[in-house]
C-alpha cells in the first residue's frame, strides 16, 4: 500500500477503533495503544507500508507490557505508584518517521 497521510489515517482509525472523521494529523496515538498491541501495530504498519521501525524509539512513546503489568500489582496499587511519563506520538509524527524510514531493498545475492 502506498504511504500517504490518508492511507495512514484509514489504517489507524481501523486499528484503534476510532471513527475516521475523528482522527487527524495532531491526534495522539499514545493515548490509545500500548504494550504488545503497539508493537503489533508497528509491525503491521511496517509490512503494509514497507517501512522500517528498526530505529524507532518505542520506549519514548509507549509503555512496555511489563510496565503495564507491574502497575497493576497489589503492592503498586496500594502505594499508588505511577507509570513513567511518555512523550505523545501524533499521527503527524508517525507519518514523518515512516516517510523517512523506508525498508531498504535487499541486495540480490541475499534474497
Amino acid at each position: 500500500m502506498e504511504l500517504t497521510l490518508n492511507n495512514l489515517l484509514d489504517f489507524l482509525s481501523h486499528e484503534l477503533h476510532l471513527k475516521r472523521n475523528k482522527i487527524n494529523e495532531s491526534y495522539n496515538i499514545s493515548d490509545f495503544i500500548d504494550g504488545y498491541s503497539a508493537e503489533d501495530m508497528l509491525i503491521e504498519l511496517g509490512d503494509k507500508f514497507n517501512v522500517s521501525f528498526e530505529n524507532f524509539d518505542f520506549m519514548r512513546c509507549f509503555h512496555s507490557e511489563i510496565e503495564i503489568m507491574r502497575g497493576f500489582t497489589l503492592c503498586n496499587l496500594l502505594r499508588l505508584t505511577r507509570i513513567r511519563k511518555i512523550e505523545p506520538l501524533t499521527v503527524g509524527d508517525l507519518y514523518e518517521y515512516m516517510k523517512n524510514n523506508p525498508k531498504q531493498a535487499m541486495p540480490p545475492n541475499q534474497q
